[in-house]
């Protein structure tokens, strides 16, 4: 009962799954191991059967609320962003980003005329996500390896990729230490990226900011700047006669401004007017 895309339908959803958290977890039937995130969950169980029994139940429960069930394939089941699979010699799971079939391994090109650090941030981000989800080293170096072969394919150089994951798992290893120091003001500033000019423009305000006003941290952004296209409007706009569902106002010329027929049109305005049938069309007396 409400669009799950809005926020009224997903707050239904998840009063309704803790609803009947409340009867599920408390019976019998209720798996050895349960983790909810939103409307997905995950579970345990001995084998198939009861995780058929389990499956049978919550559907009886409340007969307009229904649940899917997805089982393991060949020991591996996707959760999310990830793949958990049964792990060899060992009580825990093995757990690798998931990568979903439809991926191309599309990023924009390392050419593309967009500031520097968003090409950094991107390898950077996409490290961070790997390596908080892959359980061991191994699974991390494998999926580091995979995703290396793909920013290769979008024309980024392999020496920038290996330096950025260098350093993070040089800072996810080293303690450091922080000086006491007076909090500084933080200050932004937007410009559009113009290029190589930009960065010269950088360290010139950076290095002005630190001279003369030490007690301030400048940060420069760039934003991509503007196309051709910004320009100009996505669709010419029609004219006022050719368009539809328009409300007016027409003053009668023998009665004067007292009476005046205020509607509207529901096909073009000229034709509602001028067209067959229209009130000021001749046949309409």
């Amino acid at each position: 009962d409400g669009d799950v895309r809005s926020g009224r339908g997903v707050f239904r959803g998840v009063c309704s799954l803790s609803y009947l958290e409340q009867h599920i977890l408390t019976s019998a039937l209720s798996p050895s191991y349960y983790r909810r995130y939103v409307d997905d969950t995950f579970c345990l169980f001995k084998d198939h059967e009861c995780v058929q029994q389990f499956h049978n139940y919550l559907n009886s429960i409340d007969p307009s609320t229904q649940f899917e069930v997805e089982h393991e394939n060949d020991g591996k089941l996707a959760f999310l962003d990830t793949v958990v699979s049964h792990a060899d010699n060992s009580h825990y799971p093995a757990i690798s980003t998931r990568v979903k079939p439809t991926d191309k391994g599309l990023f924009y090109n390392f050419n593309s005329f967009i500031p520097d650090s968003y090409k950094r941030n991107l390898i950077y981000c996409l490290i961070y996500r790997l390596y908080h989800i892959a359980s061991s080293y191994h699974i991390f170096h494998h999926d580091a390896t995979v995703l290396r072969k793909k920013f290769l394919r979008n024309g980024f150089p392999g020496h920038l990729y290996d330096n950025i994951v260098g350093r993070f798992l040089d800072d996810q290893h080293t303690t450091k230490e922080k000086p006491l120091t007076v909090p500084k003001r933080n200050v932004i500033i937007v410009l559009p990226f113009l290029g190589p000019l930009s960065y010269y423009i950088r360290r010139r305000l950076i290095g002005l900011v630190i001279k003369f006003y030490p007690a301030v941290s400048l940060k420069v952004i760039f934003s991509r700047g503007n196309h051709i296209k910004n320009f100009f409007s996505y669709k010419d706009r029609l004219p006022l006669k050719c368009r539809s569902g328009v409300v007016c106002g027409v003053v009668c010329g023998a009665c004067g401004p007292s009476a005046v027929c205020i509607g509207g049109t529901g096909n073009a305005l000229r034709g509602g007017f001028f067209g067959p049938g229209g009130r000021l069309h001749p046949s309409s007396g």
